[in-house]
């Protein structure tokens, strides 16, 4: 509660003006309050007509006023204060996360996608400290940093298994399996020079055959032009027929 709510609240029946003496009235020690408390408590027995008078750290009120700016100090006193202390609004203002149980990747990750949601952050001890109104984006980068540490995972597995000869990789074209590498390579001929394409893809059958056919057809179109050219062309399509009966039998035995 604001000082000025407390203070509305419990002077609104405050300001009998009776005519007493200072030494006759009430004191009050007013010296915990801070200076920004006392401006706003004398606004409001001001407002309200409240008899006073402030003398050093003391408050002075009417005898009929006293129960009511007791009750209203008790509550000042009790009530949540806010600070201008930097370093206690930055605690106040900051949630922690443990970090300590995430990846070493997990983490990593998280810091790129905080750095690119301009997120202010701090780690220390593998604690990770922002300020509390950035706290939905951290839940976001977090999420999104345990998926990423997954798809990353189950890539490795799938690598692994692929390099071991248990699993069959995927076809670069239409993603179906079984899968294997073919060598293709087709040849465009000039007068004096000519110009050699290798491709190096892992295929399925149907998309290798697709593959072949092509380049086959466009060495034995454009492949024919000059001497040099005309020598290599047929050496050009018969590897590429070696290669493809080559991925054939790879596949039959994945089958």
């Amino acid at each position: 509660m604001f000082v000025s709510d407390i203070c509305a609240h419990h002077l609104g029946s405050c300001g009998s003006l009776s005519t007493l003496s200072l030494t006759d009235m009430p004191t009050f020690d007013i010296s915990d309050l801070s200076p920004q408390d006392v401006l706003e408590l004398v606004s409001a027995m001001n407002t309200d007509g409240v008899l006073h008078a402030i003398t050093g750290s003391k408050l002075k009120v009417s005898e009929d006023d006293a129960t009511e700016i007791k009750t209203v100090l008790d509550l000042l006193r009790s009530a949540p204060r806010t600070t201008n202390d930097p370093k206690t609004n930055s605690r106040s203002a900051e949630i922690k996360y443990d970090v300590s149980n995430l990846h070493s990747l997990e983490i990593q990750f998280l810091i790129s996608k905080l750095r690119d949601r301009d997120v202010h952050f701090t780690i220390d001890e593998m604690v990770l400290h922002i300020p509390r109104h950035h706290e939905h984006a951290v839940d976001d980068a977090l999420e999104e940093s345990a998926t990423e540490l997954q798809l990353l995972e189950s890539n490795q597995t799938e690598l692994r298994l692929i390099k071991q000869g248990i699993q069959s990789p995927y076809c670069q074209i239409c993603g179906q399996t079984p899968a294997a590498q073919i060598d293709l390579r087709r040849q465009v001929g000039m007068v004096v020079l000519m110009k050699t394409y290798t491709s190096e893809m892992t295929l399925c059958s149907s998309c290798a055959d697709d593959a072949y056919r092509q380049f086959q057809k466009s060495t034995a179109i454009k492949g024919w032009t000059g001497i040099r050219s005309a020598l290599m062309n047929p050496i050009v399509i018969g590897t590429n027929a070696v290669n493809k009966s080559k991925h054939r039998k790879i596949l039959k035995k994945k089958g």
